[in-house]
């Protein structure tokens, strides 16, 4: 079986409750939730988070619950080893367990086709250990990153070198996308994946996607984005159309 788990935590400082926010009349966490159950390769939602206003909103989007531990509660605590606890929650609750598909509780940039996507390849491709949507940095580019020195004054991330301002000379680079985690479940064991996301295994795919799905809610313009992708599904449509 696969299974689906949404990591939701309490105590969202940049936004309070954010996980359960109210965004177009429905708390943030039922949206991944909602997307894993309309995926056809899912067999349940699970959601791990240490909030009741969190895990009563999941059980009425139709989730199950993983209490989340006091000592992995806050927001210093190591995403990895909560995905780990999780996954090895489930999986001594669900004895045909085989792959999982880890969604954050603060997005909405996600539906039951990119799930089933990710999954359809993990069926096809045994050599994987895992798949995660991505997107391609552009003016984003890590190259272009710069940090502020102890003066105060801006300075080339991580030390000198020489960089072209045009972009097009750089190597590709890429980021996850808040989107989707899909892996085997023992990968969370191996620990061997590209940092930090550890718990992906060495053999993690690559699904681009545009750029615009690499939100997840930290502020209010992530609201306002996240709003509008609610608002406009015949864009989501057309935006998902141009990527393939």
């Amino acid at each position: 079986m696969n299974v689906a788990i949404v990591t939701a935590r309490a105590g969202s400082k940049s936004i309070i409750d954010k996980n359960v926010l109210p965004l177009r009349g429905r708390p943030m966490v039922q949206y991944p939730i909602l997307a894993a159950k309309a995926a056809s390769k899912i067999g349940e939602v699970w959601v791990s988070t240490d909030g009741e206003s969190i895990a009563q909103a999941s059980r009425d989007a139709g989730a199950k619950i993983i209490p989340r531990p006091d000592e992995l509660g806050g927001d210093s605590v190591n995403h990895g080893i909560v995905i780990k606890h999780a996954v090895e929650y489930v999986d001594a609750r669900v004895p045909d367990l085989e792959n999982i598909v880890l969604l954050l509780g603060n997005t909405v940039y996600i539906d039951g086709p990119i799930i089933d996507r990710c999954l359809a390849v993990l069926d096809e491709r045994k050599d994987l250990d895992s798949v995660m949507t991505v997107w391609e940095a552009a003016d984003d580019h890590p190259y272009r990153a710069l940090q502020i020195n102890g003066e105060g004054l801006v300075e080339t991330f991580g030390g000198p070198r020489k960089v072209s301002t045009e972009r097009q000379s750089y190597p590709k680079a890429y980021y996850y996308d808040q989107g989707v985690w899909a892996f085997r479940k023992q990968t969370v064991q191996t620990q061997d994946g590209p940092n930090p996301w550890w718990w992906m295994g060495k053999r993690s795919l690559p699904i681009v996607r545009p750029w615009v799905t690499g939100r997840d809610i930290h502020g209010l313009i992530d609201v306002f984005f996240s709003e509008a992708w609610v608002d406009n599904p015949e864009m989501v449509e057309r935006i998902e159309k141009e990527d393939h």
